[in-house]
């Protein structure tokens, strides 16, 4: 397992079990470049495998419609799925309208609770038809 600090707003950790997860840290406000250097290092340490992302907003304060259709709009093949754990009900409605209007690339549904997002993610991978023949 490896785990890095971006931007002292998002931390990058590799699961031994190809969950990738993005933890906001600091109730941050994310931007561009921290969006940008979190993907580049998801993407480094993957190599290209099947893997499921986690991220968990539960301490982000704010992330700009720039942003996120920019984090929306990414497409890799080899993410299975991304669960966006979410801290109550009320946050989920707001990120549900962000989901029906910015329509993410990959699958993409929303969690206030940890274990069935990961439970989620893990029916994602083995339902993939990535390198599947």
């Amino acid at each position: 397992m490896r785990s890095v600090t971006i931007n002292d707003k998002m931390q990058v950790i590799e699961g031994d079990d190809d969950i990738f997860k993005y933890v906001a840290i600091n109730n941050c406000t994310l931007d561009m470049d921290t969006v940008e250097r979190i993907i580049e290092t998801g993407d480094d340490w993957c190599q290209c495998r099947l893997c499921g992302n986690l991220i968990d907003i539960r301490n982000m304060m704010f992330i700009d419609s720039k942003t996120r259709a920019y984090a929306a709009a990414q497409y890799r093949p080899h993410v299975a799925g991304t669960a966006i754990l979410l801290d109550s009900k009320i946050s989920s409605y707001f990120a549900n309208v962000y989901l029906k209007f910015s329509q993410p690339k990959t699958p993409t549904r929303l969690f206030t609770n940890e274990s069935e997002a990961v439970e989620w993610l893990y029916e994602q991978m083995r339902n993939s038809t990535f390198y599947k023949e």
